[in-house]
């Protein structure tokens, strides 16, 4: 069943009314099978603020698939058109002049300039794939743990269908313990070398260095334990310096920038 019309959660045990149905799932943001990609983000899952504004849906440009788009009154009822619809937008989710980002791109962004200047949604070179789907009805961090395991667990599945469509050597940033966690838990090859201390100012902040196998392609992965989206500014440059340093050690760092 293609992840649109996905109903795993609903009516599924802790998950039971934590799933906002109305929301069409978002397995990624971006084209994960674009030709320029070299690096992908992984987070938890989309904010419900990609489609609400104060408990309101927002314009249609502004935001990502909602059921009430397509007339429809159940995933199950999609049509091949709408499921088309659905996917197109959150493929040009971030070339979309129309839309804004949400905030928390803003700022990954900002990272992932500073490790490559070549590193960019807006031109297709990064894109974003989430642990889970699915919005919730509230934030991730408030769900119970029971809740979080069986959201992750009941979309593995389309997590790593998304994974496995990656160009071979595409760097897999992993932001905060939750997401790199998964993807050490995956059922494949991950070698995993000793976590690294990033700065001593976020609490101790650590970086996991390793590399995930699918198949015969090979993925560079790179996690850390803090999301980006709780980094100050100067923390977020402290992340992309030990990023650089990590992926591209024979390269110079000048300013706030990585010369390759």
């Amino acid at each position: 069943m293609t992840i649109e019309k996905c109903q795993r959660c609903v009516g599924y045990g802790s998950c039971d009314n934590e799933v906002v149905v109305e929301c069409l799932p978002v397995p990624f943001f971006g084209d994960i099978v674009g030709r320029n990609l070299k690096v992908v983000t992984v987070g938890l899952n989309p904010a419900l603020d990609e489609f609400y504004f104060d408990g309101i849906p927002k314009e249609r440009s502004q935001r990502l698939a909602l059921l009430g788009d397509y007339r429809v009154d159940a995933r199950t009822d999609l049509g091949d058109a709408d499921v088309a619809d659905a996917k197109a937008r959150r493929v040009k989710y971030f070339n979309d002049t129309k839309r804004d980002w949400h905030p928390y791109f803003e700022k990954m962004e900002s990272v992932l300039n500073r490790v490559n200047p070549a590193w960019t949604y807006a031109m297709g070179s990064a894109v974003h794939i989430d642990l889970v789907a699915c919005s919730t009805k509230i934030k991730w961090s408030r769900l119970t743990a029971e809740t979080q395991s069986d959201l992750v667990e009941n979309c593995r599945e389309h997590f790593l269908t998304a994974l496995s469509s990656l160009p071979n050597g595409t760097v897999i940033l992993c932001d905060g313990v939750r997401a790199t966690r998964e993807i050490q838990n995956l059922d494949m090859k991950v070698e995993v070398k000793p976590t690294e201390l990033i700065n001593l100012r976020q609490q101790g902040d650590r970086g996991l260095i390793g590399d995930l196998f699918i198949g015969d392609r090979k993925f560079p992965v790179r996690g850390w334990s803090s999301q980006v989206s709780r980094l100050s500014a100067i923390w977020r440059y402290d992340l992309a310096f030990w990023l650089h340093e990590t992926l591209f050690p024979k390269s110079t760092w000048v300013g706030n920038q990585a010369l390759l």
